[in-house]
């Protein structure tokens, strides 16, 4: 008998935490957004990485579009821990930078040169937009993605801290 109520008291349990983590899914998009909000009050800042995200998500996101086709690219490179973000010059827009090709040797001359933690400096590379996965993954899941710069060849770095126009500056 006390086997069947253990049995039954673990059932309860277990349909409860699936009903709560279906539950819990469908609201992950108004976290995040409540998320967001609160952390640029706090701080005054809006976090890059989440700030890329939204703007990748929707369908009319301007500026910048996945290639197959290599280009040349100028923008602000900034490295904020692990994560590598490049503001294209000409359309402003902030995309990710992906760890693979030349972008170590980008990454090297940067660490090398940067007068501070947090400057951003103009970085030249011959490389393509690519469209991969969000990272987060429930955003995954519902099929969403944002933009990436895959670095095919490091060209050039300057100690300049903004673009010749006005749409990219950090």
């Amino acid at each position: 008998m006390q086997s069947k109520l253990w049995r039954l008291a673990a059932s309860v349990i277990v349909v409860t935490g699936l009903t709560a983590c279906s539950s819990l899914s469908g609201m992950t998009d108004k976290v995040s957004q409540t998320w967001d909000k609160t952390w640029t009050g706090l701080t005054g800042k809006k976090q890059a990485q989440a700030q890329t995200e939204v703007r990748q998500a929707g369908p009319a996101a301007a500026g910048l579009k996945p290639s197959e086709e290599s280009g040349r690219w100028q923008g602000l490179y900034s490295l904020d821990g692990e994560t590598a973000r490049f503001q294209e010059c000409e359309s402003g827009q902030i995309i990710g930078v992906l760890p693979e090709g030349d972008s170590v040797l980008l990454e090297q001359a940067y660490l090398n040169t940067r007068s501070s933690a947090t400057v951003a400096m103009l970085a030249e590379v011959q490389g393509r937009v690519v469209e991969r996965a969000v990272a987060d993954p429930v955003l995954a899941r519902q099929g969403r993605k944002m933009l990436a710069l895959r670095v095919e060849r490091f060209v050039a770095l300057s100690s300049q801290a903004a673009c010749r126009n006005a749409k990219a500056n950090w």
